[in-house]
C-alpha cells in the first residue's frame, strides 16, 4: 500500500464518505495495493451505510455475487433498490431487469420493471432503452403506446457506437416495424429520428 493510500484509509476511517469508496475502488481494481474483495466490500458498505448512492450499488453487486463477503439476495436487493432510487443508472437497469425475470416481487413485476428502466432509459442507457421497448411491444396492457416503443429504438440507435450492440438491435427492431407495416413506415421514423435529435440529447449520453 503506498502513501496516499493510506492517507485514504485514514481519512475514510474518520468518516469520509468519499475516501471510503475510493479506498473500495482501490481494493476492488487493485490499485495502489493488492486486490482484496473483502476489504473492498467493507469499505464500500461503510459509504452505503451513509448514503453514498454509488457504494449502495456495490454492495449490491458483492451481496446478489457473494463477492467479498457472503451471498445475500434479500439485502442485496435491498441495497439495489437504494442505489436504484437513488439515481444510479446501472442499479436501476439490474432492478429491473430482477423484476423483469421474477427474481424478486411478486405482484406488479411487469410494471416496476418498466418503470426501472424507463429511469435508466432517460439517463441514456441502450440496453434499457431496448429492454423497455421490448417490453412495450409484448406487454397486455400499460400506460405505454407504439410512439414510446419506437421512440426508445430510436435513442438506442442513436447511440451508435458507443453501444454498438444495443444499437444494432435497435435497428434490427425498427426495420421489422417498418416491413410489417407500422403505420407512418420510414417516414414515421424519420421523424422520430429528427425529435430525438433535436430534443433528446440527455437521452443519447452513455451514463456509466
Amino acid at each position: 500500500m503506498d502513501e496516499g493510500l493510506r492517507n485514504l484509509v485514514t481519512k475514510a476511517e474518520q468518516g469520509d464518505v468519499d475516501a471510503m469508496v475510493m479506498v473500495g475502488d482501490c481494493y476492488n481494481r487493485g490499485l495502489h495495493t493488492e486486490k482484496n474483495d473483502q476489504e473492498a466490500h467493507r469499505y464500500y458498505k461503510m459509504a452505503a451505510d451513509k448514503g453514498h448512492v454509488q457504494a449502495n450499488l456495490m454492495v449490491a453487486i458483492d451481496l446478489l455475487n457473494g463477492i467479498g463477503t457472503s451471498k445475500d439476495k434479500k439485502a442485496g436487493t435491498k441495497y439495489l433498490q437504494i442505489a436504484a432510487d437513488g439515481g444510479a443508472a446501472f442499479g436501476q437497469y439490474l432492478l429491473a431487469s430482477m423484476y423483469k425475470i421474477g427474481e424478486t416481487g411478486l405482484f406488479g413485476r411487469e410494471q416496476k420493471a418498466m418503470k426501472y428502466f424507463e429511469m435508466a432509459a432517460k439517463q441514456g442507457d441502450a440496453k434499457s432503452q431496448v429492454e423497455l421497448a421490448d417490453m412495450i411491444m409484448l406487454a397486455k396492457r400499460s400506460k405505454y403506446t407504439m410512439d414510446d416503443m419506437v421512440f426508445w429504438l430510436v435513442c438506442a440507435y442513436l447511440h451508435g457506437n458507443q453501444a454498438e450492440e444495443e444499437s444494432n438491435a435497435a435497428l434490427q427492431r425498427i426495420n421489422h416495424l417498418i416491413n410489417n407495416g407500422m403505420p407512418g413506415g420510414k417516414a414515421y421514423v424519420e421523424k422520430v429520428l429528427d425529435n430525438v435529435k433535436r430534443n433528446y440529447q440527455v437521452y443519447l449520453k452513455k451514463p456509466f
